[in-house]
């Protein structure tokens, strides 16, 4: 769900008493918040609050890992790639 969209007020009622649930968001109305936005309360239920990461498919997720793997690898093996340092 996106912030901007979601009544947040009527989302955490719904969730408190167990009307919906579980959500996950990315974003909220106001950034930063507010330390006592009701979504960030410790005590609410089946809510997760993450970062926002729709850019990246599994695929190109995936693409990144092995990509991250394979620069280790080379590095290790003194085979390091995309140095910015002279040759």
């Amino acid at each position: 769900m996106r912030g901007v969209i979601v009544n947040e007020a009527d989302l955490t009622g719904a969730l408190r008493s167990g009307e919906i649930g579980p959500a996950r968001i990315d974003a909220l109305t106001h950034k930063p918040p507010d330390d006592d936005h009701p979504l960030l309360a410790d005590n609410l239920p089946d809510l997760v609050v993450g970062s926002r990461n729709a850019w990246g498919s599994v695929e190109s997720r995936q693409r990144l890992a092995n990509e991250v793997a394979t620069l280790i690898r080379d590095y290790k093996n003194d085979a390091s790639r995309n140095s910015s340092l002279p040759a």
